[in-house]
């Protein structure tokens, strides 16, 4: 059934009859229902192990979510990565996508590690030894940003799978709806990870202060050149081989992912 789910454009039989072939052809092993490639370790039990991970790991998650309330100028929030594909394991951390208001990128940012740093649930480095049910914010994007190229197999894969964690239902919407080429699921009552609170009085307090003329000043003046320095050495120390982007509209620090090397050219 998920990996029906997973082609909607493929009749249920159709994939019942696949799997049931390449079992019978020793091209796939099944057990209690969960099939795998012969060559991978995986099985019933394995499979079952995983998932009773992830719920602990949404429990944890959902824990540090009711922090993004009090966070200035965040529109939402959706988690993406291994957690939203459900293939997690013991050191995986908590990738996420994060929608902020346009001018205030690097504010934001700063204010969002500033506060994760000390509840010591933001990732700090890029070693998966240090990673496990931390915060990774390695997205950041404004209204020009929600959708961008290329419309590859690899970026519907991501998009298609975001889980909306945190925001009201005009932002996930118009995230939603900027990517309706990667097939993004609408937002529903039944969205049992996403927290619906309005932003707190810290929050609208601090949008307040840092909303004008003031913000624009500690905006441009004070957090986007420092972040620009110290973004700057880190993508010279990773290399231009990684997926960076740093401007006023976007930020995004990933690693070259060899799958991603290797679906980017294929389109829908």
């Amino acid at each position: 059934m998920e990996i029906a789910e997973a082609l909607p454009e493929v009749p249920v039989e159709d994939v019942s009859e696949f799997l049931e072939n390449g079992v019978a052809k020793k091209n796939l092993l099944e057990e209690d229902g969960f099939y795998w490639l012969k060559n991978y370790e995986c099985g019933g039990m394995k499979r079952r192990e995983q998932d009773f991970l992830l719920d602990r790991k949404w429990k944890k998650l959902m824990r540090l979510s009711g922090w993004f309330k009090h966070i200035p100028f965040i529109e939402f929030v959706f988690v993406s990565g291994s957690m939203s594909m459900g293939n997690v394991h013991d050191r995986s951390d908590f990738d996420v996508v994060t929608g902020v208001r346009a001018g205030r990128i690097f504010t934001t940012r700063y204010i969002v590690s500033a506060l994760f740093s000390l509840l010591r649930a933001r990732r700090l480095d890029d070693l998966q030894e240090s990673s496990p049910d931390k915060l990774c914010f390695n997205h950041f994007v404004t209204q020009s940003t929600y959708e961008k190229e290329p419309h590859n197999y690899y970026r519907r894969e991501l998009y298609r799978n975001l889980i909306p964690l945190w925001g009201s239902d005009d932002a996930l919407n118009a995230f939603i709806a900027r990517n309706k080429w990667a097939d993004m699921r609408a937002l529903t009552t039944q969205d049992e990870h996403r927290r619906m609170e309005k932003k707190s009085g810290i929050s609208r307090t601090l949008e307040a202060l840092l909303g004008g003329s003031f913000g624009n000043m500690i905006e441009t003046r004070v957090a986007r050149p420092i972040a620009m320095k110290r973004l700057a050495a880190y993508r010279a120390r990773k290399g231009e081989g990684e997926r960076v982007v740093i401007t006023d509209e976007e930020l995004e620090f990933h690693f070259e992912l060899n799958y991603e090397k290797k679906f980017s050219g294929l389109t829908r």
